[in-house]
């Protein structure tokens, strides 16, 4: 599908970057805190001498936090576009586990308060089931990994671990499995992640850490060596594969009067946006471009920007400033690039939900892609950033779907989900492995059972807060206290 002639904006302009835009690649993210200069055998023993001070036991009481659920909602909402919030709130209201999804900050303000080994790692945190999926590499190999980075940071490893480990128990009651079941789910998944984490140090050298494979290919060629893996999956795998750029063109593009290939409208979710703001997106896409990588830079020059629209996807991130961009090549193909704002993390209304890890300084975008670019074996070449000075708002820009897909948990039986929590478990113990501080971790938990009953007593209490929260929040929405307007989905 090609466009009628006209004068585009192209992507890459021939003049010097502003000064601002130098400015973006001279910001960093400190890794400083999981660079550490000791043998695997110090870092085992550090993990022993931690687990002397914080034994398993203090990591299965549940701390019970005080705040204001729908306060606190309200503040995150306040930095958010209005006109979405009544969606936003339709979609938190689904079932307590789109609320969990949502919600992830309210999490994190009360992990902060409990008891913790606090031994830093690159975390996603908001690893929940869902928050793992398909994904092509560069050399076009689909890949299966976790895939929002929004709330990563440096942070404690049990962080990650233990909202897996709650998202287990909402997504299995959605299941209606029982609790049995769903104990036994969870200790399976903590001591997959104890087992993956041993043969990362023990068995493995730093290099093979490194170069892993999450590739969809591998996992599929180690069913027939006897590792189940979740039937659905060869379906997922199809389906991902067509998932390309030229697609999206076919299904949220269309011809407009003028004979212009356009993004297709669906108030309020995607609607297109103003002449002042294409002019910004165009001029922070220059910026965009000095954090990716000169080949990247070079592909991009034989584009140009046909459209730009807001388009809105997720429950959390659901109402922030989200943008496609359509670009069309001299030969008439297409690329759409995703622009997400990139959020502060941790941001509850009067909650200090600071760590020892925490960083003021750096750019939201760049802490973003800089943690995606440890925890993924491979990621998207087209991730960057930028930072807009006259809003203070950061933003992150990847390529839009490019086979990307997500495994439809209400579709899976309990076999398929048992399977899978451990297949997410896996990697997110290969992820925290980038971080050589993950050392620690394996000589604190080592392979002992107690562990996993003390994280699923911790995350079989938080669930039951979780369920509470869910109730204060829809007393809220149905009562009109938070928006619910009646919104095209």
């Amino acid at each position: 599908m090609k466009l009628n002639t006209r004068k585009e904006r192209p992507l890459m302009q021939n003049k010097q970057p502003s000064s601002s835009a130098q400015q973006v690649s001279s910001l960093r993210y400190d890794l400083s805190e999981i660079r550490i200069n000791k043998t695997v055998s110090e870092l085992i023993h550090m993990g022993h001498d931690v687990r002397d001070k914080v034994p398993f036991e203090k990591l299965a009481q549940f701390k019970q936090v005080n705040r204001d659920v729908v306060s606190g909602i309200e503040h995150v909402e306040s930095k958010l576009i209005s006109e979405l919030l009544p969606l936003r709130h339709k979609r938190l209201a689904a079932s307590p586990f789109s609320f969990f999804r949502g919600t992830d900050e309210l999490m994190a303000y009360d992990l902060s308060n409990q008891e913790s080994s606090n031994i830093p790692v690159v975390i996603s945190g908001d690893a929940h089931i869902g928050n793992f999926g398909f994904y092509a590499s560069p050399e076009r190999k689909l890949l299966f990994d976790l895939n929002d980075f929004d709330e990563s940071t440096i942070g404690a490893w049990d962080w990650d671990i233990r909202r897996l480990l709650v998202s287990v128990i909402l997504a299995g009651e959605q299941l209606g499995l029982s609790h049995d079941k769903i104990s036994s789910i969870e200790k399976a998944a903590v001591e997959t992640y104890q087992e993956i984490l041993s043969q990362c140090f023990d068995d493995h050298s730093a290099l093979e850490r490194y170069y892993f494979s999450t590739e969809v290919e591998s996992f599929l060629k180690a069913e027939a060596d006897g590792n189940s893996l979740p039937k659905l999956w060869e379906k997922i795998k199809n389906s991902a594969v067509s998932r390309d750029s030229e697609k999206v063109v076919k299904k949220f593009t269309t011809i407009d009067t003028q004979g212009h290939l356009v993004f297709r409208e669906n108030p309020p979710k995607t609607v297109h946006v103003s002449k002042k703001r294409y002019g910004q997106i165009v001029d922070h896409l220059q910026k965009y471009l000095q954090t990716v990588s000169p080949d990247v830079a070079v592909l991009f020059s034989q584009f140009h920007i046909s459209d730009i629209v807001r388009h809105s996807v997720g429950v959390g991130s659901f109402g922030t400033r989200c943008y496609l961009v359509l670009l069309t090549a001299i030969d008439g193909s297409h690329l759409v690039l995703q622009i997400k704002e990139a959020l502060q993390t941790r941001r509850f209304q009067g909650f200090d939900v600071t760590t020892k890890y925490s960083q003021n300084g750096p750019d939201n975008g760049e802490r973003i892609i800089t943690c995606q670019q440890v925890l993924q074996r491979a990621s998207d070449p087209f991730l960057g950033f930028y930072h807009n000075e006259d809003t203070g708002r950061s933003f992150y820009v990847r390529q839009f779907w490019d086979m990307k897909e997500s495994v439809n948990l209400e579709k899976m039986d309990e076999e398929d989900f048992a399977n899978y929590a451990k297949i997410c478990a896996l990697l997110l113990a290969r992820g925290h492995a980038q971080s050589p501080t993950a050392g620690i971790i394996h000589g604190y938990i080592g392979k002992k059972k107690k562990l996993a009953n003390s994280l699923v007593t911790w995350s079989n209490d938080y669930a039951k807060q979780v369920h509470k929260d869910y109730q204060l929040f829809k007393e809220a929405f149905d009562t009109g206290k938070l928006a619910r307007e009646e919104a095209n989905a």
